[in-house]
Parts: structure tokens; C-alpha cells; sequence
């Protein structure tokens, strides 16, 4: 029995990372030139500026499904467990909210159903009240109620071991007992909380070992509660429970992992429902297992398709739940790297809103130091990849992300536009061997930042590695 919810994720991640690094250099070699991707010589889009570097082939372009969507200040979300006191994690230390913006936070490994109702009737709500208390002091708007972990006195089989969750977490629950606790959330939290996520990582026995009728049936009411302006409505800017209109939205069950065994899983679930799955109105899934962070951009595409299959074609693409997993060893500089790549690269893929994990766990994408107690290099406050994500986030939003050119030796120019024609080009080497690259002359660029921000004259030719810079005037 894992002692938090953090413990569970970290374990179940140490396997996972490797399936998805081997699968996605398999899908590097097929999915060039598809979705989201074109190649140069055949690009449908004539209006594309590209960077022009002159020191190597252009090997493809990414354009974003919807560009004037791909960088809005809707991208940036994040995951914080401990802003106030966590029984999930008792003994760790409450953090600070970032010396960022922030306008999604995701409440999954926050808090759950276990958590907030202990026994049959019986609600502790102060972890989540104080939670969204901090983070709406801070500026965040949206909040994602991820469902998982049944408790096991509402559990079908509460003996179940679950792979190492706690037991009986993973079963199907008492739908009685799953229906109250979904209208006591959506009517307590009634125009705060506006979006429910259906089910944590369904494609993993740790989290989910019912049938597919069974997670129909829990999405199904999910959906009828969270919906129904009895439970929420809003009228002129006021929610209450028969308010007005519902203003709520519901995200599709979360795979863990792009590949063939998670989008294997998603079609034979979304078949289950008929020929249009009715119960979503967004997409989720967790992007993890990436060693090349650019290689998400190659992905998404597959899930895209697997989408269109049952009528989710339009709907939008949110990552609620990604980081560089336990490929970085550590290194800050080589996490700052990860993480400015793969926000870029997801967003050209046509991502609309990321909410990384976790703030403040030391073990799991780690932004701040102190989370990790007496730690190996003992970092206290912000990480260096956490001041990284302010930089990026300055840089990107409120931005158009018009497109991405990725070079045959491993450059990848991605173009950002504001209003009034200022135009920027975020510029990295993906190999992180170092390129020295000519700026060209019809570039309206005159300054660089590195990626701490800090600005320079920019020269005729400047090295390029794995650090991402943003070119602009």
C-alpha cells in the first residue's frame, strides 16, 4: 500500500517512461509529413514565413490545427499539492504560490474522492477550500477536478489490490454513493470549479479495472451531474446550483501515455459508446515517456486520428498531466531545456492548455526546491526550470505560435506574431551539439533572450544549442 497519492504516481512512472521513448522514435520515422506536419517542398500554406537558415535542409514544418488558439493564456496550468496543509502528504512542506501566472490548476493528486469523503456521507472539504482559496488570491481561473481513487467503503471490490494503489481504489464504485459525491462537488464548487475530468489514466489497472460498460456508466452520470443547471447554473456572472445556464464542461477519461497500448485502449472504449461518444466536450491525456521532448509534436497526430474514429475530431487537446518523467538525471540546465522544448512543440502540435506536474513534488517534474527537503544540491525556492516557465511564459503568451521549422541538423525555428506586426522566433538545437546559425536579413529581429530572459544585442551569427533563445526586436 503506497502511503500517498505522489508515491503511487512517481512508482508508475519509472515503467511507463521507457515504454514511451522506445515507441516514439518508432513513430518519428512514420508520422513525418502527416497531421499537423508538412514537409517544405509541399507546404498547403503559402502565408508561412519560414526562418530561412541557410545551414541546413529544411526537413519539415509544424503548423498548429488552430494557430490563433496555440499560445493563449489559457496554455499555462499547473499542478501545486501542498499550498495548504495535504493529508495526501502530511509531513511535506506547504509551498508558496510561483512567481508566475498561473491560469489552470489541476486539482488531480491535490485531492480525490478518498480524500474528501472518508466514509459514506462524511466530506473534510478544507484541503480543496484552501486550495482554491490560495490559487484565486494568485489569479488562477480554472480549476480540474480530476475523478479517481474510490474510496474503498464505496468500492465493488475493496480488497483489490490495484497494482499497488490502495485497495479497491481502481474498481468500479457503488454508483449510489458515486452519483452523491458528484453532486455534493459540482454544487459546492458551482462556478469555481468548472471542469471534471471523467477518470485518472483509465488505461492502467492501478487506477481502473472495470469494463469499458462499467466507465461508460460512471462518465455517463458524470456528465448528466455536471451538466445539469439543477446542480450549477450562472446568470449574469452569479453560479449557483439552479443558477442559470450550466457552465460546466467535461474532459475525456485521461490515457497515461501516447502509444500503441493507450490509443489501443481509447478506441476500444470510445467503440463501446456507438459511433459518437457523447460524454466529452474536451479532450485529455498525460504526455509522458519523452526523451526528445519535440517528439510529443509526432504523437499527437496519432491520437488525432484514433479521436476522429468516434466524432471528437473538433474538440479540443489538453495535456493534463506531463514532465520529463526521470529522463533528465537531475540536471537543472537539462530540465530547463526539456521543459521550454516540449511547452513549444506541444503547442505547434495544436495543443490548447498544459497543466504541468507538479510544482512542488520532489520526485515528479519539480519546480521547487524545497519540496525535496535535504535534497542532493539542497535548492532552496524557485528551481532554475522553474524560472525557466516564467521566461516561457512571458515569451509565449498572448502570442500567435504560427509554426515550427525543424532543420535535417536538428534546429528548430518556431515563429511567434503579436498584434501591430512585432514578430519573434524561439530558436533551439534539438541534437544540443551547438549550431552556429546566420541570422538572416529579412528577419525583423535586432535583440536576444536566453532563457533566464536576460537580453543581448543580437549579433549577425549566434550559437545555438539546447537552451532555447527568443530572437525578437
Amino acid at each position: 500500500m503506497r502511503s500517498n497519492a505522489v508515491d503511487r504516481k512517481t512508482k508508475r512512472g519509472l515503467l511507463l517512461g521507457l515504454v514511451l521513448i522506445l515507441d516514439s522514435f518508432a513513430l518519428g520515422a512514420t508520422l513525418t509529413g502527416c497531421g499537423g506536419w508538412t514537409t517544405s517542398a509541399s507546404s498547403p500554406n503559402s502565408a508561412i514565413t519560414h526562418f530561412g537558415y541557410s545551414g541546413s535542409a529544411l526537413a519539415s514544418t509544424l503548423v498548429p490545427p488552430n494557430s490563433a488558439a496555440s499560445a493563449s493564456n489559457f496554455y499555462f496550468g499547473m499542478t501545486i499539492h501542498r499550498l495548504v496543509y495535504n493529508p495526501f502528504s502530511p509531513t511535506k512542506p506547504i509551498a508558496p504560490f510561483p512567481p508566475f501566472p498561473l491560469h489552470t490548476l489541476g486539482l488531480g493528486g491535490v485531492v480525490s474522492w478518498m480524500s474528501l469523503e472518508s466514509a459514506d456521507g462524511q466530506y473534510d472539504w478544507s484541503s480543496i477550500d484552501g486550495t482554491i482559496a490560495v490559487a484565486q488570491q494568485n489569479g488562477v481561473r480554472d480549476f480540474v477536478f480530476t475523478l479517481s481513487d474510490v474510496p474503498q467503503w464505496a468500492s465493488t471490490n475493496p480488497s483489490d489490490p490495484c497494482d499497488g494503489n490502495f485497495p479497491g481504489a481502481c474498481d468500479p464504485p457503488n454508483m449510489r454513493a458515486f452519483d452523491d459525491f458528484v453532486t455534493h462537488v459540482v454544487q459546492r464548487y458551482c462556478g469555481v470549479v468548472n471542469y471534471y475530468d471523467t477518470w485518472n489514466e483509465s488505461n492502467l489497472k492501478a487506477y481502473w479495472n472495470g469494463t469499458n460498460a462499467q466507465l461508460l456508466t460512471i462518465a455517463g452520470d458524470l456528465y448528466r451531474i455536471a451538466k445539469d443547471p439543477a446542480n450549477c447554473g450562472c446568470t449574469n456572472g452569479v453560479c449557483s446550483p439552479g443558477g442559470g445556464a450550466n457552465p460546466n464542461q467535461v474532459l475525456l477519461p485521461s490515457i497515461s501515455i501516447i502509444n500503441e497500448q493507450g490509443l489501443s485502449w481509447l478506441d476500444s472504449y470510445l467503440g463501446a459508446a456507438g459511433s459518437s461518444y457523447p460524454y466529452a466536450d474536451i479532450v485529455a491525456f498525460h504526455g509522458y515517456g519523452y526523451a526528445q521532448p519535440e517528439d510529443i509534436a509526432q504523437t499527437v497526430p496519432k491520437l488525432r486520428k484514433t479521436l476522429a474514429k468516434h466524432g471528437l475530431a473538433t474538440l479540443e487537446l489538453w495535456d493534463t498531466e506531463a514532465n520529463w518523467d526521470t529522463l533528465t538525471t537531475g540536471d537543472q540546465l537539462q530540465e530547463v531545456s526539456w521543459l521550454m522544448r516540449f511547452h513549444v512543440a506541444q503547442a505547434a502540435a495544436g495543443v490548447s492548455r498544459f497543466v504541468w506536474y507538479a510544482y512542488d513534488n520532489c520526485e515528479w517534474g519539480t519546480l521547487w526546491g524545497p519540496a525535496c527537503g535535504a535534497s542532493s544540491d539542497d535548492w532552496q525556492g524557485v528551481r532554475l526550470p522553474g524560472d525557466a516557465y516564467g521566461t516561457l511564459e512571458t515569451w509565449m503568451a498572448g502570442a500567435t505560435l504560427t509554426h515550427c521549422d525543424q532543420y535535417q541538423d536538428g534546429l528548430w525555428a518556431c515563429e511567434l506574431q503579436r498584434s501591430g506586426g512585432h514578430e519573434g522566433w524561439i530558436l533551439w538545437d534539438s541534437t544540443g551539439t551547438g549550431l552556429s546559425v546566420r541570422i538572416p536579413n529579412q528577419l525583423p529581429v535586432t535583440q536576444y533572450h536566453d532563457w533566464s530572459n536576460k537580453v543581448g544585442t543580437l549579433p549577425q551569427q549566434i550559437t545555438v544549442d539546447q537552451m532555447p533563445v527568443l530572437l525578437d526586436r
